[in-house]
């Protein structure tokens, strides 16, 4: 039965490597066409999210919703409460927390903070001349709210506050993020528009924000147990990312998960760059995630993400 099992996520997954490759061949891959602020917003908060490659839009269904995609807050049934740990390397660390409330069989709120610290920096003059230990740090902090139009349909939207702090200097904007779904038995779909918001200036120089379009397609093609989804980003400034993910569970308690993703806009990409992996375990209102990264995009080395999860109410 196991034996059956596993050549079928094999082959599923196999079968989405390739449509990564092929859709990511055609898709638009505009070049960079300019620096942005808070880049750290686009890295993802969660470890199940990251075990399945971020293509997470369509599958988010509880508190990690306020960062994935609003919309998916309203299958969340009581409350809950996310926290996420992983070091980028040396003494940078991202912190991210998040609470969810159900408030009616329509409207559900959630309340988040990410905080990325990058320790203390040996700080120069315009000589070069070291000035002391200056310290660094990127904030966000956002208000969610998920309304279901109907039970297949919802939508979400997320207002935030951005601050990046590099010794005296500070930059700060406001940002919000708009998600939509349709959920199915068998399929959802979410369209998700992040980081809208005016430019962020430091003192006399402006830079815009990293907004994205995301669009993600999740489905349980044999049964509950498997969930595979594939999701399409464009960078209103940069390239386009294909992400594809799954996750098989064992007796909805102990999961499995991978991912990769390929970058439209990147052919020189390392052997094991872009894959992810994950595994969880959930134990009654406590679920504790894992996702490992080799070579991470963003700092070029291994990266272990935690995050665990306790649901409060019914």
């Amino acid at each position: 039965m196991y034996r059956r099992t596993l050549r079928k996520i094999l082959l599923g997954w196999l079968f989405l490597l390739i449509l990564v490759v092929l859709l990511g061949k055609v898709s638009v891959a505009a070049s960079n066409a300019g620096r942005t602020a808070a880049d750290f917003l686009l890295i993802g908060v969660d470890a199940r999210a990251a075990g399945m490659g971020g293509a997470y839009s369509a599958v988010s269904d509880g508190v990690s919703a306020a960062y994935w995609n609003p919309a998916g807050l309203t299958s969340l049934k009581g409350g809950e409460v996310i926290l996420g740990h992983f070091s980028l390397y040396q003494d940078i660390n991202m912190e991210h927390g998040s609470l969810a409330w159900q408030l009616s069989d329509r409207v559900t709120m959630a309340a988040s903070v990410s905080y990325l610290g990058y320790g203390t920096i040996d700080g120069r003059d315009i000589n070069g001349l070291s000035i002391g230990e200056i310290s660094a740090y990127d904030f966000c902090g956002g208000i969610s709210a998920g309304y279901a139009i109907s039970p297949e349909i919802s939508v979400g939207l997320t207002g935030k506050f951005i601050n990046q702090k590099l010794d005296d200097l500070n930059g700060s904007t406001f940002a919000f993020d708009i998600g939509s779904r349709y959920q199915h038995e068998k399929f959802s779909v979410a369209v998700v528009l992040s980081n809208l918001g005016p430019d962020q200036k430091f003192e006399s120089v402006s830079e815009p924000l990293p907004s994205v379009g995301r669009l993600g397609i999740a489905v349980r093609p044999m049964k509950a147990d498997l969930l595979a989804s594939i999701e399409f980003e464009k960078r209103f400034r940069g390239g386009s990312v294909v992400r594809q993910g799954f996750e098989f569970g064992f007796s909805d308690q102990y999961f499995i998960r991978g991912g990769y993703n390929y970058y439209a806009n990147q052919d020189n990409r390392s052997f094991g760059s872009g894959l992810f992996l994950g595994a969880g375990v959930r134990f009654n209102r406590v679920q504790l995630d894992y996702a490992y990264t080799p070579t991470e995009h963003y700092s070029s080395e291994d990266l272990h993400r935690f995050s665990l999860i306790l649901k409060f109410s019914d």
